[in-house]
């Protein structure tokens, strides 16, 4: 149980952030969505700083990917063009979970099964472009296969929590703190 002050109330949370049931315990759906929200963010931000370092590296070494530099790169910019648009979308979530508002965490949930599908799209067609001419799958193929699939399975887990989060507003559950009502 939390006490919230403000200058003038001060009352304590009816709900807890755990909610013990008779399976065990398990988070509320609000803080998995959250939870969610900020993982979204941080891993898109992750993303952008590791394919903003890829492009780089491969533009000061044009010659090492020879006639399939440019599908490689623009492999690359497209998925970094996706989580640039993600890291928007998640602040549009956390502001939406934060407001309880639907209209602004269901662009978030559209636009991660497509990203998801687009980034798996592209991940496989880079990795297949430096095949072709390495003639191997090279470690950074299976790092950025290993990398995705990881992220792929925790962007489920996310998507599992906002869609509880979703459910519940929409069933008229509220996870706001009771107004306070002075006399």
């Amino acid at each position: 149980m939390a006490c919230y002050r403000d200058s003038m109330t001060e009352f304590t949370r009816l709900t807890s952030p755990v909610v013990w049931g008779h399976r065990g315990s398990c988070l509320d759906a609000r803080y998995t969505a959250l939870t969610a929200s900020v993982y979204a963010i941080g891993s898109s931000v992750l993303v952008v700083l590791v394919y903003v370092w890829r492009l780089v590296v491969n533009a000061q070494d044009p010659q090492q990917l020879q006639d399939v530099y440019y599908g490689v790169q623009i492999s690359y910019m497209s998925t970094l063009g996706t989580h640039i648009t993600l890291i928007a979308l998640s602040s549009f979530l956390l502001i939406g979970v934060q407001q309880e508002r639907c209209g602004l965490v269901t662009p978030w949930v559209v636009a991660s099964i497509a990203f998801m599908a687009l980034e798996a799209v592209c991940c496989m067609y880079s990795n297949v472009l430096r095949d072709h001419v390495n003639k191997k799958f090279d470690q950074i193929c299976k790092a950025e296969v290993a990398f995705f699939f990881t992220r792929a399975c925790i962007n489920v887990v996310a998507m599992w929590a906002v869609m509880r989060f979703v459910k519940n507003i929409r069933a008229g559950i509220t996870y706001k703190d009771p107004e306070a009502i002075e006399l």
